[in-house]
This record gives structure tokens, sequence and C-alpha cells, in this order.
């Protein structure tokens, strides 16, 4: 009985700090969770409130961008951008990629092996070319606009290796889904070709913007995510990333597109919308620079110093990263070894 009440009591805090924040967990929160108060709406008041302190925010950065680049993310949910660097840039940065050695994490979501290497400060030194990316004022400002807070993202190289895992099992990445309830945002600058031989990209144009018959459909999965035990239904409704189904998909009036799109391509993209990574008919690699920005959606301002908070950010997930792998190290869900990423050649490196 004590240790209830006093793992409650430090418990508590935390429970409501997520609930004002960006927590999404309706298994692992138990007030996010309540049945009773997402029957009264919870769930749907924290997406209104999330979604007009984004449109806040984008209104006060508009001056980062071009009115082009607005009205095509405002609109569409996404950016896309053929040939975003010189040609010759281009192929610096690919073959750089292509012959960096480091920390490299592999997570296996169905056939898939996904390769990410965390870039921060401190490996961004030995990559030039990638650096230079990182300058690019043109990204620095889609990026900061986009994710509403005014901050670079957090850069990594990543590799889908397609049909390289021989024990399938199911592939969260394949269903479409919105990430979370909030808007954030991902970018990625595909260093290859994407169609369907490797699994082109897929978004649903218009369908990360709030409309009556979103909000119906989000009520109701937020119930559906409260159910417990064998009353919930399959897939990844606890924790927040809502999938969808077709039919669902036609009630709300949307039609989902492949960005089956040429190598040198910047793609950023409001994953509340609903996406999904493409089926790849062939075993094959997907190689992008993958960005990542998410923030605190009920914070109502942006910080005035994009690059020191960046460095920040970074320096806060290099030591949340340290924590994860060790845990998923040890539960299987991930190896880890340093070495290059690969292409054409599996396992190109030492475990660590």
């Amino acid at each position: 009985m004590l240790r209830s009440i006093l793992s409650l009591t430090w418990k508590t805090p935390k429970w409501i700090f997520e609930l004002l924040s960006w927590g999404k967990s309706f298994k692992n929160n138990p007030i996010i969770g309540n049945y009773w108060l997402n029957l009264c709406g919870l769930h749907v008041i924290r997406v209104i409130v999330a979604h007009a302190l984004f449109r806040f925010r984008l209104f006060l950065l508009s001056p980062l961008v071009s009115q082009r680049y607005r009205r095509e993310f405002i609109e569409k949910g996404y950016i896309l951008k053929e040939n975003f660097l010189p040609k010759e840039k281009f192929v610096r940065l690919l073959n750089e990629l292509n012959q960096f050695e480091g920390a490299v994490r592999e997570v296996i979501e169905g056939t898939t092996i996904t390769q990410r290497i965390f870039m921060d400060h401190r490996e961004r030194r030995r990559a030039p070319e990638f650096d230079d990316l990182v300058k690019n004022n043109l990204l620095d400002r889609l990026m900061r606009f986009c994710s509403s807070k005014n901050r670079p993202p957090l850069f990594y190289i990543e590799n889908l290796c397609n049909h390289e895992n021989v024990d399938p099992r199911p592939d969260p990445q394949r269903d479409l889904h919105m990430d979370t309830f909030h808007p954030c945002v991902k970018g990625w600058l595909y260093m290859d070709e994407t169609s369907d031989v490797n699994g082109a990209y897929v978004y649903v144009p218009h369908s990360h913007r709030l409309t009556v018959q979103r909000l119906k459909w989000e009520y109701r999965e937020s119930l559906e995510a409260c159910k417990r035990g064998e009353l919930r239904s399959p897939g990844r409704y606890w924790d927040g990333s809502f999938r969808v189904r077709e039919e669902d998909l036609k009630k709300m009036g949307y039609q989902l597109k492949k960005l089956s799109v040429p190598a040198n391509t910047l793609v950023i993209g409001n994953v509340y919308g609903f996406h999904c990574r493409g089926e790849a008919q062939k075993k094959s690699n997907r190689m992008t620079v993958w960005m990542q920005a998410r923030d605190n959606p009920f914070n109502p301002l942006f910080t005035p110093f994009p690059r020191v908070t960046a460095r920040i950010f970074e320096k806060v997930w290099r030591q949340a990263l340290i924590r994860l792998d060790a845990r998923k190290l040890k539960s299987g869900e991930q190896r880890g070894y340093y070495g290059r990423l690969s292409r054409g050649n599996q396992g190109n490196g030492v475990d660590y």
C-alpha cells in the first residue's frame, strides 16, 4: 500500500507534465488514456489547442520563407523540391555518406532493416559535405519555419535495407498513420531515386488539416485507444500513433499519393498528416539525410536562439539515446555496430 502511494506521488507530476506537453501514450499515462476524460473530449481538445498554437507560430515565423513555400506547406502538408543541391555538391555528399563510418543503429521492422547514424555537431566535423548541408540557408529556414519552433532539426543518415530480414514480422511503418496528435515535422533529402522498387514515401495530401470529419475520427480513435486487454483492437492504438483504414480515408475525403522522386529531392512533411513507408518490390536500398523536429506543442513561443537551442537539444538527445540503446540492445529490438551503412553488403562493421 505504501509503495503504491509513493509510486503515485512521483508519477503523478510526470503524467501531468506529459499531458501538457508532447505525451501521447494512452497505455502508459492514465490521464491521457482515461476513457471518461476522452469521452468528454480530452484528446480532441489537445488536438485543437496544439494545432491552433502551431498555426500561430507559423504566422509569426512566416518571414523566414517565401510565400510559395508557405502556401505549399500549409495547403498540402509537405514541401517537395527536386534538384535541391547543385549536382557537384550532391555527388560529393553522396560519396561522403557511402564512405562515412559511425555508430550505426539497426532496427528490424517487417522485412526491412532500418539503419541510422545520429549526426550531431561532433560527428559532422568528420563529414564536411554533410556539415555544409546542415548550414544550407534554404534548408535551415525551411526546417525552422515548418517546425514552427525556429529550431534546426536533429540530423541523421538513414539507410533502408529492403527485404533484408528473412524472418518477417509486423511492420508498423507500412500502415498509413499519423505520428502523434500535434503537428510536427520530418524531412528527407533523398540520396537515391525512389519508386515502387525501393518503396517510395506515401503521403495523404491535406490530411494534416483539421476538419469536422477528421476531429470525429480522432474522437472515435481516442476512445478505442483507451480500451484495455482483450477489448483493445489490434494495432498501435495505445501509443497515440493512430492507424487509419482505407474506408476512413474515403469518408474524410482523402486520397493517398506516392512521392516517387529522383535523387537529390528534398521532402519536408507535417507528419500529423497520414503517411507511411511504401512497399518495396525488390531487395534494395534507400538512403536519405533524415531530419526530425519535435517540441512541446503547447508552448506558444519559439526560440530566438536557433543555433544554441539546437546544440542543447542535440546534447540532451545524445544522452537519451544512450539509455534507449542500452534497453533496446538488451531486449533484442536493436542491433548496433560501428562502421559504414550497408549499401549492398550487409553488416560491414564491428558490433558495439
